[in-house]
């Protein structure tokens, strides 16, 4: 998809779509997001005594798991991939060899007992230092949108989303954006929201949507499944960004009072009906811009990595602070259940930032949808590789 995200719900409001009961004070945000200091490493080697229960949940070859750890080593083979390394001290040949070392770990054991045997035996294991410096990370929750849309104007489905226009201009090996050039002009930084929405992307619209809310809500999500009204199918996936900063437009409507109680997308969709001024201002607040492409259902939704993220499997992180690509073992929880998973780190979020926070992606649909708006908990976030990095 890119070289950055599908983006949380967490990031359309304060912290997920949370219900009362599960969401963050709103001045204890900060904690969560406490920066890395300089210098300070954002992961702790943890002695055998204190690793997690890493065969919770084991069995062998699970297929979603494997399924995703070989997309990983996939795109390790590129050669743009080592541009992401070192980070935290890990190679990129250390960490390749970890995620092969893995795989194997999965495929030869024959059970909970001996693949923990042979974890230690090969791999170290590293703590995310969270946001507290003890380990205290804020899990919360992605998915892929489902909605209505069209290729052309039509009734009210006048709201586009636009594909990347020429003038963006980002390294080729990194995604980095590098600005926006008019052909015969100098490079200039790229414009913000208000900016593009006022004509500058006129004759690159690509979808069309029913509110300019429904079409602010791919933006935030980076992706979506279309219906298109006869009856067929489409998806956007991510082309671009202007990478101006994000702002959450929960946390404006809920500043200004647009929003009282819970912020989900329900009530920023009540807001909008009542106050639809109210809620474009609020979106305008929001100065990042995202473009897209139609892709097809293979290799839909694609993560920071540029591959088809797994549910459950996957999770995004602060790419400036942890290694891409690897092995993770995630402790928290999940719909009110204990939920100690294997994982991989293989997307990025535009409002997940620092050694304190992470995504878990839900998946795709109304059930996702669900599980993602109410993920909202601490717990502990946890990297392997192997002890003896190749040569």
């Amino acid at each position: 998809m890119r070289h950055t995200v599908l983006i949380a719900l967490s990031a359309l409001i304060f912290s997920g779509c949370q219900s009362p009961e599960k969401a963050p004070e709103k001045d204890l945000l900060g904690k969560y997001e406490r920066p890395l200091p300089d210098g300070a490493p954002a992961l702790r080697k943890v002695p055998a005594s204190q690793w997690p229960d890493v065969a919770s949940n084991f069995r062998r070859n699970p297929t979603d798991l494997v399924k995703a750890g070989k997309r990983s080593l996939a795109w390790f083979d590129n050669a743009s991939t080592t541009n992401h390394f070192p980070k935290e001290g890990i190679s990129h040949a250390h960490a390749k060899a970890s995620v092969e070392a893995m795989l194997r770990l999965l495929r030869t054991s024959r059970s909970d007992a001996a693949f923990t045997r042979a974890l230690q035996r090969d791999f170290d294991c590293y703590m995310s230092i969270g946001c507290d410096d003890e380990g205290t990370v804020l899990f919360t929750g992605y998915c892929s949108l489902e909605l209505e849309a069209r290729r052309r104007p039509s009734g009210a489905f006048r709201h586009p989303v636009y594909a990347r226009p020429d003038a963006l201009k980002t390294d080729p090996l990194t995604g980095t954006v590098l600005g926006w050039q008019i052909e015969g002009q100098d490079l200039v930084p790229a414009p913000d929201r208000a900016a593009l929405e006022s004509g500058l992307l006129r004759g690159t619209e690509l979808f069309y949507f029913n509110s300019p809310l429904e079409a602010y809500l791919v933006h935030v999500n980076g992706s979506a499944r279309l219906r298109l009204g006869d009856g067929s199918i489409t998806y956007l996936g991510y082309a671009g960004k202007n990478d101006h900063e994000y702002t959450s437009l929960g946390r404006t409507l809920k500043n200004k009072g647009v929003v009282r109680g819970p912020v989900t997308i329900e009530a920023i969709r009540e807001a909008y009906r009542r106050r639809p001024n109210d809620v474009i201002a609020g979106m305008r607040q929001n100065k990042r811009f995202i473009f897209f492409r139609e892709t097809d259902a293979d290799g839909w939704p694609s993560g920071s990595l540029g591959f088809q993220v797994e549910p459950k499997r996957s999770l995004a992180t602060d790419k400036t602070v942890f290694p891409r690509g690897g092995f993770v073992f995630v402790d928290t929880f999940v719909n009110g259940e204990h939920f100690a998973q294997w994982m991989m780190d293989q997307d990025t979020g535009g409002a997940i930032r620092a050694p304190g926070r992470a995504d878990l992606y839900m998946g795709a649909g109304n059930r996702a949808t669900a599980l993602a708006g109410e993920q909202a908990e601490e717990g502990r976030l946890y990297y392997f590789f192997l002890k003896d990095p190749p040569r």
